[in-house]
């Protein structure tokens, strides 16, 4: 604790203060509380998580579905029964969370005071929480350990929670063009600085005798002054924390190196070894992290009771007196010792053994197919000729591109119903004639220039480079009748619409093309998907980046379905859907997905593909 002379919320205080709180709770608190992280994370994930699932999937039921999406979302919102029983997901899930984090807290003053961790305080611990949290002040904790704590990544993150994020379709449409770069940007800025002015919310509610609503207002007046150093302590745990990750990721690909070039025969266990440690080493890293976050929390709020309103009060939060720690080398602490080196040891040779097949199955050479989206912007403007051939020079196999009707039902190459974001002026397509809109300019951030092609010419350019096209049926709201037949019509009379293959946000679009010509390769698209592969006559789905995972994919692969993922535009993302086999990724960058396929398919031993196992299955930072 700083001394009476020192101001306890100062800039140099805080400075030290905070970061030294962190190692000082893993250094005397270290093991206990890492264990009881893990036991918490196992819970949550082994326990928790496939309730959850199972409400869900009875809420489904209940409304006679089997999976959502946008165009079944309705349903399941109106249905009474479905509806209580996303109540009670709500309700269970704030709970679990809730209950995870305050109990590192609780216990994080624990260690504090030199009491020990054990189950019979972590039990009084927890009883402690649910008694404040069936109170109905609680609520308002549900936006904040739901929405504010995720969308920034902050400091505490739950198996729950670890996959909010904004979705990748909605950002990278944003960073487009300057004003929604800006945008964005400032949405970041604003977010990191909620979190930060709300980062004792957690510590007050479990420590304090204050609602969810109370803390979050008495977080924001006692962290007006010390804002900047707990940034600042923050980022030292951030970065920590990276390079730790980093350097577990070197010593875990150093055996596996080896073994590709002395014996690779032993590779495949070999890196199921070295992905096993690692994923509890990653463990480890993460619950350091938290543990580190929680105790600079605590730290603030000790220093910072004098700006506590009156008639809040606050448990006994101590500090770390080490005569009260156990001495190294007891009996005690040897016998603990031994009892986490022999969990490890088990976890490790049961991690092993699922992990061989999973190596196994990610060595296997791609066949995935790379779509550039709406053509490729590193040498055209999206939807135009100078991007289709972009594409093709960068080597994808196909081109995603959009048709859209003009307001004499003319067909145009566009994504946008309103073309103020590349060409700068306030009109809808709906509102022009295709002579019109093909003699607009557009451009992008890039620097590339073109004029906006009719559908027909684009189709026939294709043709001609020998570019397979996946086209969306896009909607602006205020087609004529006979759209989708339109697009036949149109394809057919220039023989390309069996060479090419269709997409649509609309189900009843892309269904209605199904029909009308069943031999055609067809997708239903959607910008939200969970749980399952929906039911649909089309032959493939194509979903966002965001909602895509692996349980979705076996449920399309079981459904007879194929499998696309939009839009999939950073490097270590594409390789994780090559190694996973999906049909089609739709990036933005298809030069790096097709270089990565190309690298898996001329790889010679294991270590590249222990590598992305790595950046998928041990997340630190």
């Amino acid at each position: 604790m700083p001394s009476a002379t020192t101001d306890p919320l100062g800039f140099r205080s805080l400075l030290t203060g905070l970061p030294l709180a962190a190692w000082r709770q893993l250094r005397f608190g270290g093991w206990r509380m890492l264990l009881l992280y893990g036991i918490l994370q196992g819970i949550v994930a082994l326990i928790c998580a496939p309730i959850l699932r199972w409400l869900f999937g009875e809420a489904l039921a209940a409304a006679g579905l089997h999976s959502v999406d946008m165009a079944t979302i309705g349903g399941l919102l109106g249905t009474p029964l479905s509806l209580g029983l996303l109540a009670a997901i709500l309700a269970f899930a704030l709970c679990v969370v809730s209950l995870q984090l305050m109990v590192l807290v609780l216990s994080t003053r624990r260690v504090r005071l030199g009491e020990a961790i054990t189950v019979r305080t972590v039990a009084g611990d927890t009883a402690r929480v649910l008694r404040k949290l069936f109170k109905p002040g609680s609520l308002a904790l549900l936006w904040y350990l739901f929405l504010v704590l995720p969308l920034a990544q902050f400091g505490f993150l739950s198996v729950l929670t670890h996959a909010i994020a904004i979705p990748s379709f909605v950002s990278g449409e944003l960073v487009k063009t300057v004003p929604g770069m800006i945008g964005y940007l400032a949405f970041l800025i604003v977010a990191g600085i909620i979190n930060v002015r709300l980062a004792l919310t957690i510590p007050l509610f479990a420590l304090g005798n204050v609602g969810g609503l109370r803390a979050m207002r008495v977080s924001w007046r006692m962290t007006k002054r010390p804002d900047l150093p707990l940034q600042l302590a923050f980022l030292l745990v951030l970065v920590a924390s990276g390079i730790a990750f980093a350097g577990l990721v070197a010593l875990s690909m150093l055996p596996t190196a080896l073994t590709d070039l002395v014996a690779a025969d032993l590779s495949p266990g070999v890196a199921a070894v070295s992905l096993a440690l690692a994923q509890l080493g990653g463990l480890l890293l993460v619950g350091a992290s938290v543990v580190g976050f929680a105790a600079v929390l605590v730290e603030l709020l000790s220093r910072a009771r004098g700006l506590l309103p009156a008639d809040v009060e606050l448990l006994d939060l101590g500090s770390v007196p080490a005569s009260a720690l156990e001495k190294k080398g007891s009996p005690g602490r040897r016998r603990a010792g031994l009892a986490a080196l022999g969990s490890l040891l088990v976890a490790t040779v049961v991690l092993s053994l699922v992990n061989v097949p999973v190596m196994i199955a990610m060595s296997l050479h791609p066949q995935t197919l790379v779509l550039g989206h709406r053509g490729f912007s590193g040498g055209g403007v999206e939807n135009t000729i100078s991007g289709l051939d972009a594409a093709r020079a960068a080597g994808a196999d196909l081109v995603e591109m959009d048709v859209m009707q003009t307001a004499d039902g003319g067909l145009v190459a566009m994504h946008d119903a309103n073309l103020s974001r590349l060409a700068g002026t306030s009109v809808s397509v709906a509102e022009l004639t295709l002579d019109e809109i093909t003699q607009i300019t557009v451009s992008d951030l890039q620097g590339n220039s073109d004029t906006i092609p009719s559908f027909r010419d684009y189709a026939m350019h294709a043709q001609q480079i020998g570019m397979p096209l996946l086209v969306e049926i896009k909607l602006h709201g205020q087609e004529k009748p006979g759209f989708v037949e339109d697009v036949v019509a149109e394809l057919e009379s220039i023989d390309a619409l069996e060479g090419n293959i269709y997409h649509s946000l609309s189900k009843p679009s892309i269904e209605q093309l199904k029909r009308l010509r069943p031999s055609l390769y067809t997708g239903y698209t959607m910008a939200f998907a969970g749980v399952a592969a929906p039911d649909t006559i089309a032959d493939f789905i194509v979903v966002e980046e965001w909602s895509y995972n692996t349980e979705l994919r076996d449920s399309a692969t079981a459904a007879g379905l194929g499998m696309y993922v939009w839009t999939v535009n950073e490097e270590l993302r594409q390789r994780q859907m090559l190694r996973d086999g999906v049909h089609g990724i739709i990036t933005d960058a298809p030069d790096l997905a097709v270089a990565s396929r190309d690298g898996m398919n001329r790889e010679r031993g294991l270590a590249a593909t222990l590598f992305d196992a790595l950046m998928r299955f041990v997340v630190v930072v």
